[in-house]
């Protein structure tokens, strides 16, 4: 579907494909998805910059008509999350994303691919530029791109994910030496050196405590 909107192309973030992958969140283990469906997706996109108040309603509207489609939606950037954790771990492993992620990653950059077009208003008075494209799919390729940026502008290697195997939050480390492990040392560090001091204590191996 190709529509119109004032909504001004939304500033690439480094950060942005973070966000979004941690729209699935861990608490010991369990996921929880805070985008699980349309209008929560819808939401967020608006709230991140993505889609206008007014491109929110019209796609609202038309996946409320058609829940088939909606569901698609969903699918694709369910796949783009996934893809976004697959990245992360490869790289927190010390290895580049596989080709088939570039590809994929590729693939989902194309699909946004958008143009500007000068519009007359209705008097005839003046003149505004507006996007035409399929709001979603600019939105979807909107956080690839900001990995993408971030993979070949960035330094790779700081991208981790949280050792806590019941945390996995995706973050950047920013700090000097890029060896953090953690995503919040305050909880997740602290619980894994709980977790290591009772281990010790029982003579027991360590294991990572649960977010």
């Amino acid at each position: 579907m190709n529509a119109r909107d004032l909504l001004p192309e939304p500033p690439q973030s480094d950060e942005l494909f973070v966000t979004f992958a941690n729209t699935l969140e861990f608490t010991n283990g369990i996921p929880t998805d805070h985008v699980a469906e349309p209008a929560a997706l819808l939401a967020w996109l608006k709230e991140n910059g993505l889609i206008s108040e007014r491109g929110r309603a019209g796609e609202s509207a038309r996946l409320h008509r058609d829940p088939r489609e909606g569901e698609r939606r969903m699918e694709r950037f369910r796949y783009l999350r996934n893809l976004v954790h697959a990245i992360a771990d490869r790289v927190n492993d010390g290895h580049p994303p596989t080709r088939d992620q570039v590809r994929d990653l590729n693939h989902i950059l194309r699909h946004g691919l958008h143009y500007h077009q000068l519009v007359s208003e209705a008097d005839g008075a003046r003149y505004s530029v507006s996007q035409v494209g399929d709001h979603l799919d600019q939105a979807r390729a909107t956080i690839a791109s900001s990995l993408a940026n971030f993979l070949a502008q960035d330094d790779p290697h700081r991208l981790h994910t949280c050792a806590n195997e019941g945390c996995r939050e995706i973050f950047i480390d920013r700090s000097p030496t890029g060896r953090r492990r953690w995503c919040d040392m305050r909880v997740c560090g602290n619980r894994a050196k709980v977790a290591r001091h009772r281990s010790r204590a029982r003579g027991l191996p360590a294991k990572a405590n649960a977010h």
